[in-house]
């Protein structure tokens, strides 16, 4: 299915200990959206109200990333301090995804965020109306 639904589950967390964190997720068909620092929650929830096209290209994001692939979880060996921590719930097309990671990325072998990671993470934000 090619077209401009929303997904019929998706969350998306980032954040650590230090650092911004972003909170997605969608609720009875709503997207809702918090922005953060040091880890914490601000209590200020937006909605986002994402266009058929808009959702259209985060679906084309996801296939050419190859989410629906990502491992349950990743996890290394720089997982201990300062750990910037991510988890994604995403229901799409008949397809489950349930990955997350802690200093770890699909498609990187070390701490450093993958160019695919880097990907997913600015189709999610130009989908709540940040440009990255």
């Amino acid at each position: 299915m090619r077209d401009g639904a929303p997904p019929t589950a998706f969350e998306f967390y980032l954040g650590g200990s230090v650092g911004p964190s972003l909170y997605v997720r969608l609720v009875d068909g709503r997207l809702l959206y918090e922005w953060a620092s040091a880890g914490g929650y601000s209590g200020v929830v937006t909605e986002a109200s994402p266009t058929g096209e808009e959702w259209a290209r985060f679906r084309e994001a996801v296939e050419r990333l190859g989410v629906r692939e990502w491992e349950p979880e990743y996890v290394s060996a720089h997982s201990c301090c300062d750990v910037t921590y991510w988890h994604l719930r995403l229901g799409m097309d008949g397809h489950s995804t349930v990955s997350r990671g802690a200093n770890a990325y699909p498609g990187s072998s070390g701490p450093e965020v993958s160019k695919q990671f880097r990907e997913f993470r600015a189709a999610v934000e130009r989908l709540i109306g940040r440009e990255p």
